[in-house]
């Protein structure tokens, strides 16, 4: 159920930037690439403090806007669905790349986080949000969305998106 929600919160986060481009877009040098070519496995698995060993399942979307979903299913701990309901989450890590935002459509995006915080030092302007577990942000024109969580320590995954978001910043 958790994760239903999430993955419809990112679709209409996705949404809200109102871009229609898509990544054969000859502008900027992420435009070339998918958000799955950006970062190797080895330096994902390194952020996230995921050893090396551990199988990685790697899922690429082109639906709406570019995207690549990780998951861990041998690292999971148990969450509470609802009271007296518990349920396994396993390690998950995804990153949806929209091309060609500016400030007001990045402003549209962050519309829908209701504990957004801005945060600071990570592209030309970005936005986490504690419920998705996700941060928003804008680079030379690209919106990131980056979700991430390998455990139910709230603290712990913050400091492991905003780390897969500087790598990426990197590469770009």
């Amino acid at each position: 159920m958790k994760k239903l929600i999430f993955l419809l919160v990112t679709i209409i986060g996705t949404i809200a930037c109102g871009n229609s481009e898509k990544k054969n877009s000859t502008s900027g040098k992420s435009a070339a690439l998918s958000p799955c070519e950006i970062l190797t496995e080895a330096e994902i698995k390194n952020a996230l403090s995921i050893p090396a060993e551990t199988e990685t399942t790697m899922n690429e979307k082109n639906t709406t806007y570019p995207s690549c979903y990780y998951k861990w299913k041998s690292i999971t701990w148990e969450y509470e669905v609802m009271p007296g309901h518990m349920a396994d989450y396993s390690a998950e890590l995804s990153i949806v790349m929209v091309d060609h935002v500016n400030k007001e459509k990045y402003e549209t995006s962050i519309s829908f986080y209701k504990d957004g915080q801005a945060e600071n030092g990570i592209g030309d302007m970005a936005t986490w949000g504690e419920k998705k577990t996700q941060l928003t942000f804008l680079h030379n024109g690209t919106l990131f969305h980056v979700h991430c969580r390998t455990s139910n320590d709230a603290t712990s995954n913050k400091v492991k998106t905003i780390k897969i978001a500087k790598l990426i910043i990197n590469k770009l």
